[in-house]
């Protein structure tokens, strides 16, 4: 039995039930015959199953390509391709309601929520087994999802275990600080793998836990201000430390009495490097941060120093860091900067409060519209730079809303250096009513 025989009595069984119900002869024969066709076709097989694929629009049996000029041969590659079939087998024993099942399920309407498989088994369909192609941007997308949970519980343990540490290291115990130190090494991996992801999760604020996620956001800023640099993993690792601890200092003041702010603003830098320097001597970082992050370059800041005294580098890294974290942010004296702006604002403090060589090396390390960035490119279209690329002026978005202000649903990463569309101006999220880190 030829394979087009099959293939030309499956389509006509496709006919049958369009045009007949279940009960009428006319449905009943076209079953029958598929399936008698079906048996004689699995008994002459070597393989003892009857294979079907497409591919490109072509419908092969055993690697031999179908003629499209063969009646049904077209209409079933198409039925396979509509609904996403890339394979089906039909096993010898074949039954007629198994037949009955496989021909009403190729009569379905196609969608993306189409589960050929699923349909198969609700019908009790047993004797047919098949593979699905893999739509490549689905299966992007969901890659994709996986690790932006993936990371995003990694962010949460962080701020987790930042609450813990806090309350637990005023009272000497620096036990969570290893578990600070296993988390923070695993940022630093991914930050290698993709830096623009870790980017992303800096986006995430918290109104109940502000304090933990700004500790949080200016590790991750401050980590990429360090790999611009050219740190290597083991420096990266101390420098993470440091800045997740730099505030660590607030955890001796309670932050919801006004009557102590000035306090804890000014003394914060000196309770902090009290509080770690119970750590090992090996690695006084964190405590030098801490006490030094709010020096400024120009001699100002707390605490007053000695004229001529230069701070650790890590300390002026992390200064940086807090300020962009800060001013993205916002307070309630000042409503937050765009990313753009945020930038543009630490240049023109660079000399004044914070060294000019890591203020530009933190700039060139976000780029001109840095991840986060809420974008309206050329056709209306709203964006969120998810990337960078070679050109600083075209970097990777993520389309949210299309021209028409619609939410887009399934947004994917476009690459605007190989996109006509150009970024027009940056958008406020606030005027979106919005939240960046939903959209990444």
């Amino acid at each position: 039995m030829s394979a087009i025989h099959v293939v030309s009595t499956l389509a006509a069984s496709r006919k049958a039930s369009q045009l007949y119900p279940p009960q009428h002869p006319a449905f009943v024969e076209a079953m029958e015959g598929l399936t008698a066709t079906i048996a004689e076709s699995c008994a002459s097989s070597s393989a003892g199953a009857f294979t079907l694929n497409v591919h490109q629009g072509r419908l092969y049996h055993e690697s031999v390509v179908l003629p499209d000029e063969t009646p049904g041969v077209t209409a079933i590659a198409e039925a396979f391709e509509a609904r996403r079939i890339e394979s089906l087998t039909l096993q010898p024993g074949l039954s007629t309601s198994d037949v009955a099942g496989l021909v009403e399920v190729l009569g379905l309407r196609p969608s993306p929520a189409l589960d050929v498989e699923a349909e198969l088994a609700a019908r009790g369909v047993t004797g047919v087994t098949l593979s699905v192609i893999i739509d490549e941007d689905d299966a992007e997308r969901e890659e994709r999802d996986r690790l932006r949970e993936q990371d995003r519980a990694l962010y949460h343990r962080l701020t987790s275990t930042l609450r813990t540490m806090s309350s637990q290291v005023i009272a000497g115990d620096y036990h969570q600080l290893a578990a600070a130190d296993s988390l923070v090494g695993t940022v630093v991996s991914r930050l290698m793998q993709d830096q623009a992801a870790v980017l992303g999760l800096a986006t995430l604020r918290s109104t109940s836990d502000a304090e933990a996620f700004h500790a949080v956001n200016v590790m991750i800023y401050t980590l990429t201000l360090g790999a611009e640099l050219g740190l290597p993993p083991e420096g990266l690792s101390s420098l993470g430390v440091a800045a997740l601890t730099h505030d660590i200092g607030k955890a001796a003041f309670e932050y919801d009495d006004p009557s102590q702010a000035e306090a804890m603003r000014a003394m914060h830098p000196r309770v902090g490097a009290d509080i770690l320097s119970g750590l090992s001597p090996e690695d006084p970082t964190p405590m030098l941060v801490a006490y030094e992050h709010h020096m400024n370059a120009d001699g100002t800041g707390v605490p007053e120093r000695s004229e001529g005294y230069v701070g650790h580098p890590y300390s002026r890294m992390v200064a940086i860091a807090d300020r962009f974290a800060n001013l993205t942010a916002g307070s309630a004296a000042f409503d937050p900067l765009t990313p753009d702006r945020a930038v543009v604002q630490i240049l023109r403090e660079a000399g004044t409060l914070y060294d000019p060589l890591f203020a530009r090396l933190f700039a060139k390390a976000l780029g001109v519209f840095p991840v986060g960035c809420l974008v309206r490119l050329s056709d209306n279209s709203v964006a969120v730079v998810s990337g960078t690329s070679d050109d600083p002026l075209a970097p990777i978005v993520r389309v949210s809303w299309d021209a028409a202000g619609m939410l887009v649903e399934k947004a994917d990463d476009t690459d605007l250096t190989a996109d006509e569309r150009t970024i027009i101006e940056v958008v406020d999220p606030a005027s979106l009513n919005t939240e960046v880190a939903d959209h990444l």
